[in-house]
C-alpha cells in the first residue's frame, strides 16, 4: 500500500482551484481522473482533498489553504492515518486477498477480486464480499476511495466499476489516480472530472526542495532534482535507489554508443541495477512483490537513460547536428522496450534487445 506521503502540496496552481470548487461547490462530479506524471503530487492532491471532504468541520480557511484540519476529530483520525471512511486501493491489496491465486499474482494488475472487496462487493471464486462503496459511513458524513494506479485495472474491472461511478452512494467520492489515463476506457472518463498534475515548474521545486526530509549529500540531491524534472517523487526515489552513483555508468554506456561502440555489458548492468533494487524493496516491505519491484526498478532505469539520451538530443539540437533525430528514435526505443517489459515480455531478453536496438540506431554512419 503506497506511504502516506508528508501531505504537503506543491506548485498545481491552476488545478487547486478545481479541486476547491469540489469542496466548496454543490454541482460537483463526484468521481474524478488525477492524472500526470509519476511523483508530481497527485496522490498527496487525492489525500488532502479526502481530508477535507471527510471533515464537516472543514472551514473556507481550510479549503483556502487545501490543507485538512488537525484539530478536529476527522481530522486527527486522518492525521494518524486511521480514518475509517477514507479507502485506498492499490495493487498491493492482492496480497490480503482470501484468495490463493490472488495472492499468487505478480502485482502487475489490480484484481477485479481486489476491487469487489474494497469497493464494489459480489462473489469470487466462492467468496463473498460486501460491497463498501455501499455501506454507511463510519462516522456517518461521507466515504472517498482513492484508486492509485487506476491504470491497472484490466477492461473488465473498468466495466464492473461503471455502474458505482455512475451512481455512487450519497456523499460518496471516488478518485482515480493514474500516469496513464489513456488506459482508462472512455466511459469511465465520461464519468469522471480530469484534474491534470503537471511537472512541477522550478519555484515549486525548489520549495520543495526546500523542505525535503531526505538524506543525502548536496550533490546528490542537486543531481536528483535536475534528473527529476519536476518530479519530488522521482528525487525520493533517486536518491533510494542510489542512481547518482548508478548514472555515471550508464552515462558512459551511452558515450560509448554514440561513439560507435558497443558496451555488451549494458543488458547486464541493467539487470542487475533492476534485480538488486527488486530484492531490497521486497525486503523492506513484506506488502511488496518482487515482480512490481522489478517493474517499478525499470521505470525508474528507463527514466535514467532517456534523461542521458534528452540531454544529448537538447546539445545536438543547439548545435544543429542532424543526430537529434537519431537521439530523439531511441528515446522512443527505450519506451517500446519498457511497455514490453510492462507486458510480461521476459525482461533478460528485453534488455538484451534494447542493447541491440540501440546499436543499430545509434551507429556511425559510414560515409
Amino acid at each position: 500500500m503506497p506511504t502516506p506521503p508528508s501531505d504537503i502540496l506543491h506548485g498545481h496552481q491552476r488545478t487547486i482551484p478545481l479541486l476547491q470548487d469540489a469542496i466548496l461547490g454543490s454541482r460537483s462530479m463526484p468521481t474524478w481522473i488525477f492524472g500526470g506524471p509519476l511523483g508530481v503530487g497527485k496522490f498527496t492532491a487525492a489525500r488532502l482533498l479526502a481530508g477535507m471532504l471527510l471533515d464537516p468541520e472543514t472551514r473556507p480557511d481550510d479549503v483556502e489553504r487545501f490543507s485538512p484540519r488537525t484539530d478536529t476529530e476527522s481530522g486527527t483520525l486522518f492525521a494518524a492515518g486511521t480514518h475509517p471512511d477514507l479507502h485506498v486501493v492499490c495493487k498491493e491489496q492482492a496480497l490480503e486477498s482470501p484468495i490463493q491465486k490472488i495472492r499468487d499474482q505478480k502485482q502487475r494488475t489490480i484484481p477485479v477480486a481486489v476491487l469487489r472487496q474494497q469497493i464494489i462487493g459480489g462473489v469470487v471464486d466462492g467468496h463473498t464480499f460486501d460491497a463498501p462503496a455501499y455501506i454507511k459511513p463510519h462516522r456517518r458524513w461521507g466515504k472517498v476511495f482513492i484508486i492509485d494506479e487506476a491504470e491497472l485495472i484490466s477492461d473488465i474491472g473498468q466495466n464492473l466499476l461503471l455502474k458505482t461511478l455512475e451512481e455512487p452512494p450519497p456523499r460518496t467520492w471516488f478518485i482515480l489516480v493514474t500516469t496513464r489515463p489513456d488506459r482508462l476506457l472512455q466511459t469511465i472518463h465520461s464519468r469522471c472530472q480530469p484534474a491534470q498534475f503537471n511537472p512541477l515548474d522550478r519555484e515549486a521545486m525548489s520549495a520543495w526542495k526546500e523542505g525535503a526530509a531526505v538524506e543525502a549529500s548536496r550533490e546528490e540531491l542537486d543531481w536528483a532534482v535536475e534528473f527529476s524534472e519536476g518530479s519530488p517523487g522521482l528525487v525520493v526515489a533517486a536518491i533510494d535507489e542510489g542512481l547518482h552513483g548508478w548514472h555515471r555508468t550508464f552515462e558512459d554506456m551511452i558515450d560509448a554508443y554514440a561513439a560507435g561502440r558497443f558496451p555488451a555489458e549494458m543488458a547486464t548492468e541493467m539487470e542487475r541495477f533492476i534485480e538488486e533494487s527488486a530484492v531490497a524493496a521486497e525486503k523492506a516491505d513484506r506488502l511488496t512483490s518482487k515482480q512490481a519491484a522489478g517493474v517499478r526498478a525499470t521505470k525508474l532505469l528507463i527514466n535514467l537513460l532517456s534523461s542521458l539520451m534528452r540531454t544529448r538530443m537538447h546539445a545536438a539540437i543547439e548545435a544543429g547536428d542532424p543526430v537529434a533525430e537519431t537521439w530523439t528514435e531511441a528515446i522512443e526505443v527505450l519506451a517500446g522496450s519498457e511497455s514490453r517489459i510492462e507486458s510480461n515480455v521476459n525482461r533478460k531478453l528485453a534488455l538484451a534487445g534494447l542493447g541491440s536496438a540501440l546499436a543499430d540506431l545509434l551507429a556511425p554512419v559510414e560515409s
